[in-house]
């Protein structure tokens, strides 16, 4: 992946995906540097329509999935 910006273009290396409460983060390097970037639900729905449902109900449903996996696993064992 890659970000840009008006300072130039960076490699992004996504390192790990945290489930929250009420938000999704994604956490990585952007250069030399830590990044982390957030989620909330209304940032998912925006992203679904950005990329078009061939691609947002996919990865929508990757996103429930991982969730309820997420809650379920938390809960087996307390």
């Amino acid at each position: 992946m890659k970000v840009s910006s008006p300072v130039g273009d960076f490699p992004f290396e996504p390192l790990r995906l945290k489930v929250g409460p009420g938000h999704l983060t994604l956490e990585g390097q952007v250069g030399a540097w830590p990044a982390r970037v957030e989620f909330a639900p209304g940032d998912l729905v925006s992203l679904a329509r950005a990329a078009g449902a061939r691609v947002a109900v996919p990865a929508l449903a990757a996103v429930v999935v991982l969730t309820v996996a997420r809650r379920w696993i938390g809960h087996g064992r307390g």
